[in-house]
């Protein structure tokens, strides 16, 4: 049975769809293979970090999320076995077509086989890398796409409670250490995002140096570089999609679920469950931010720099 790769954004329901592979006897489920915390990681820091020990808004997890990194902790110093603090944000404009990221990866992969079970990544930060990924591991690869203004909306939620808007500051550090000269490098200039080494401190820093320099922070600032790394990361991540879920239907249509659950099962053999989705909902009225107007500012600056996007992004719908 193939790998299974979940590519994903922040805030996008890939934490609910890892979490129903977990459920299933005979996988290993990898959460967020290139999250920055994995450099430090530690069986004390396994073990703290939970689903309940912060307003995740994630499902119950029986165990931590990172529980099954655990044998593939370095034995005297902190870290994932393999893990460069780089795949976190730095790297996820590629331009040695993921080379490091496949070697580490494979790791995983092969520990979950020598173990007789079926590797399962839920990443929240790969869908820029997902065609190279494919090309080089194969697997099967699930690609999920939420409403662009809901997804939003559940990163900006977190903004007032937290010292640095961490869902929303990704994005633009995304921008900020792309490729100069690449379509995202170019939308990063355009938007006066300050130019990010890559090399250089730790992810948290540079988040913080970004926050001071981008402050006051607006809501209209926040929308376009979260929609710039959105729009590219859909359409690079498209072609490599061996099943495409819509998180609103996957919380909203039974029929919807059910099928879906089938076509996964018959190429992965995992019966994966659906059935408990629920997709919450955010008051787009709550915010000043014109979403058509942002769509299509952004990606007529996108296709100036000669970014190839997709005709469509789920916008919201009085439908929905």
């Amino acid at each position: 049975m193939p790998a299974v790769y979940i590519h994903a954004g922040w805030r996008c329901a890939s934490t609910y769809v890892w979490s129903r592979f977990r459920a299933l006897p005979g996988t290993t489920c990898f959460y967020e293979p290139f999250a920055e915390r994995l450099a430090h990681l530690s069986a004390k820091r396994v073990a703290r970090d939970t689903a309940q020990g912060w307003p995740s808004r994630h499902p119950p997890l029986e165990r931590p999320y990172r529980d099954e990194y655990r044998p593939l902790l370095r034995p005297l110093l902190r870290g994932v076995r393999g893990y460069r603090e780089s795949f976190a944000l730095a790297r996820y404009f590629p331009t040695d077509g993921a080379l490091a990221e496949v070697a580490y990866l494979r790791r995983l992969r092969d520990h979950a086989q020598a173990r007789g079970s079926v590797a399962v990544f839920g990443f929240s930060r790969s869908l820029q890398r997902a065609a190279a990924l494919k090309a080089a591991l194969g697997g099967y690869h699930i690609v999920l796409r939420r409403s662009a203004p809901q997804q939003w909306l559940s990163c900006r939620s977190y903004r007032d409670a937290a010292e640095v808007p961490y869902f929303e500051l990704c994005h633009a550090a995304l921008l900020a250490q792309a490729p100069v000269q690449s379509p995202a490098g170019r939308l990063a200039a355009s938007l006066g995002l300050p130019r990010l080494s890559r090399w250089t401190r730790d992810v948290r820093g540079r988040l913080r140096t970004l926050y001071r320099t981008l402050s006051p922070w607006s809501d209209v600032q926040s929308y376009q570089a979260f929609l710039g790394v959105y729009l590219l990361g859909q359409a690079a991540a498209a072609p490599a999609a061996d099943a495409m879920i819509d998180v609103e239907c996957l919380g909203t249509s039974e029929s919807y679920r059910s099928a879906l659950s089938a076509r996964i099962a018959a190429a992965t053999g995992l019966p994966v469950d659906f059935g408990d989705a629920l997709t919450p909902r955010h008051e787009t009225a709550a915010v000043g931010v014109d979403f058509a107007a942002v769509e299509a500012d952004v990606r007529a600056r996108l296709a100036a720099f000669g970014a190839a996007l997709e005709s469509g992004v789920p916008l919201e719908s009085p439908a929905r």
